[in-house]
């Protein structure tokens, strides 16, 4: 193997499969990159057997060839050499990395030491969708998952495809973030709907990896998900089992109904929270007679305070309802727009945070019991 390629480019290309290397001590290959040398460029490829990343990275290649070398040990060298081509080169299971004034021999492994990365055979269920507003809608739910060995299927994100409509869901129990995409947006071969549920990390690395191409591939089979762009393609397992009827637990009805200013209500949770307890709580209520909802919290220690919010209610007064302050800030930054719909019922129901302009996203949030 032997090819010339540009620093700048193969940074890039490291930093896009990074976050798919192994963490164990029993198979220290996982620790490892694949490097390719191809007619193209370059193939990157990295994997911890839950998840495997591959990019391509454009390279002068005057010979064809593949090692795997230790990851944190090319990146450390690519990132610190100050000249921007860079020469790649095998010499049996060692990669002699080289620039005008620096060169470095690393000690690898052939490359059929490397896992295979499994494919997807059945290719019939497969969405083409804007990169845009599929990761959009990634980070509109994600944060609301929660990593459960004793309940996995909290630990992912639930894409369920209704031919109409697209919607993408996690929780952790506690809270709910869904957000629903039109077909308008999508191309697919899928001739009926499906539910699948895909790690998070999996999302994560989804978000952070595709958010600038144009248009995704995402193709299901029944124990993964490969997600595809232009130079760049993710495949994961699945999550199995089976997600919770979640549906349910959206109320269908409210006492009271609340219009009111996105950032007056996350600058008053904000201040407020400083004077929360053990378990994050603030409270919030209205006064007779005002328009005004009062956000509230107490410490035996510190003391309390409290921060009026401008509102337009319509519906039976509130008394006084407990959250999670760091869920219902959660919510809020994850809500596009200038103003807000908090509808609720009382203490023991889930109340429901929307933008007041975007039907298709929901945020439901549990308040806590009262002691």
């Amino acid at each position: 193997m032997k090819l010339i390629i540009l620093k700048d480019n193969l940074k890039e290309g490291l930093n896009r499969v990074e976050r798919a290397i192994g963490d164990t001590i029993s198979l220290p290959v996982l620790k490892h990159v694949l490097c390719e040398a191809q007619e193209s460029g370059m193939r990157l490829t990295t994997t911890n057997l839950e998840m495997g990343i591959e990019t391509k990275v454009v390279g002068k290649v005057g010979e064809i060839g593949s090692i795997t070398v230790p990851f944190q040990a090319l990146y450390a060298i690519i990132q610190g050499v100050d000249t921007e081509r860079i020469t790649l080169e095998t010499e049996g299971n060692i990669l002699l990395v080289s620039t005008d004034n620096y060169h470095a021999r690393i000690q690898g492994m052939g490359s059929e030491d490397f896992p295979i990365i499994p494919k997807i055979q059945n290719k019939t269920t497969t969405l083409s969708i804007s990169a845009e507003v599929f990761t959009d809608a990634v980070s509109k739910v994600i944060y609301a998952a929660q990593f459960s060995e004793i309940r996995p299927e909290l630990g992912g994100v639930l894409i369920d495809f209704q031919m109409s409509i697209l919607k993408l869901v996690a929780t952790d129990s506690f809270r709910l973030a869904e957000k629903t995409i039109l077909t308008k947006h999508i191309q697919t071969n899928a001739t009926s709907g499906f539910k699948v549920i895909v790690p998070l990390k999996t999302m994560q690395e989804v978000q952070r990896i595709f958010s600038n191409e144009e248009t995704l591939s995402i193709t299901i089979d029944e124990h993964q998900i490969l997600v595809s762009g232009e130079k760049t393609q993710l495949v994961s397992r699945l999550i199995g089992g089976s997600y919770p009827d979640y549906e349910q637990i959206i109320p269908k009805t409210n006492d009271l109904k609340l219009s009111l200013k996105r950032d007056q209500l996350m600058s008053a949770v904000r201040l407020v929270s400083t004077f929360s307890g053990k378990v994050n709580d603030i409270k919030i209520r209205m006064r007779e007679g005002t328009k005004a909802l009062e956000v509230y919290s107490a410490s035996h220690e510190l003391g309390e305070n409290a921060y009026l919010v401008p509102i337009k209610a319509e519906g039976k007064e509130l008394k006084e309802i407990s959250f999670n302050w760091r869920y219902l800030m959660d919510g809020l930054k994850a809500m596009p727009g200038k103003e807000v719909v908090f509808t609720m019922t009382n203490d023991a129901k889930p109340a429901v945070l929307q933008p007041a302009d975007d039907a298709s996203y929901l945020y439901i949030l549990m308040p806590i019991k009262s002691s």
